[in-house]
């Protein structure tokens, strides 16, 4: 069994004007966090949280967002509101064995997210 970890923080200001990016929405976020961020009222917090968790994961599985493709690092909302990792396509057969935890944080100013991933297989 092996624990990996991966943190990721960006400024809000970021996203303020993705949030209404339409081309980026589309190839970034999975059609259940742009729902989740329209539900906020398009917060650029909220869309900054969600890709700095994208990062984490990212870099908890090594890579970096390098090789993967945003969209496959997707999340989901348990019923208390904490956010779980749903990997798609490559992303879910490369790294479909791993166990994740995933923690999101922002601000006004800034966002952050931390994943935990277990491999059960080391």
């Amino acid at each position: 069994m092996k624990l990996y970890t991966g943190i990721d923080m960006e400024r809000v200001d970021r996203f303020e004007h993705l949030v209404n990016k339409e081309s980026f929405f589309q190839r970034v976020y999975t059609e259940k966090e742009r729902e989740h961020i329209a539900q906020r009222s398009h917060r650029p917090e909220t869309a900054a949280g969600i890709f700095c968790a994208k990062e984490a994961i990212a870099k908890a599985v090594g890579k970096g967002l390098f090789g993967l493709n945003p969209i496959e690092l997707g999340l989901d909302w348990d019923e208390n509101g904490a956010p779980f990792v749903c990997l798609t396509g490559s992303a879910a057969r490369q790294y479909g064995h791993l166990q994740f935890s995933v923690s999101i944080t922002h601000t006004k100013e800034m966002a952050a997210a931390m994943c935990t991933a277990l491999d059960p297989e080391v």
